[in-house]
């Protein structure tokens, strides 16, 4: 009789743990910083210095993931509240502003416990790594 009721326990206990092991949302919480910039710039147009300047200015901003909708970004000590959703189809974070729902910006893709960030820029490809602390 015992054997009876412990089995369906067991097996309620594993669906509970298994549902909530595998919520991408809840993996993002915590505070997220650069791990690696790399760049794809046309050599011919920038020098060194302003490399070394660029990537530092990546390293710069970071961002805490508070809850299942709310994120601080951090950069030069400067910081802003935004809402975030995480989009199932491409594994993307998205963000926006109050007051600015309609136009959000995307964060980045999620791959391999990373958030990847790519930018264009006028000299380039700069791609953001972002690790969880």
């Amino acid at each position: 009789m015992k054997k009876t009721l412990f089995l369906p326990f067991i097996l309620l206990a594993l669906i509970v743990i298994s549902s909530c092991g595998g919520n991408p949302e809840a993996k993002l919480i915590g505070t997220w910083k650069v791990s690696d910039v790399q760049t794809n710039f046309d050599e011919n147009q920038e020098t060194p210095e302003m490399h070394a300047q660029i990537v530092e200015m990546q390293k710069q901003t970071y961002f805490r993931f508070v809850n299942d909708s709310t994120m601080v970004i951090i950069s030069n000590n400067n910081t802003h509240e935004a809402k975030w959703v995480f989009i199932e189809e491409d594994q993307s974070i998205a963000y926006f502003f109050a007051g600015m729902e309609t136009d959000p910006n995307i964060l980045g893709i999620l791959k391999d416990e990373l958030i990847v960030n790519e930018s264009k820029t006028p000299l380039g490809m700069i791609t953001t790594y972002y690790a969880k602390e």
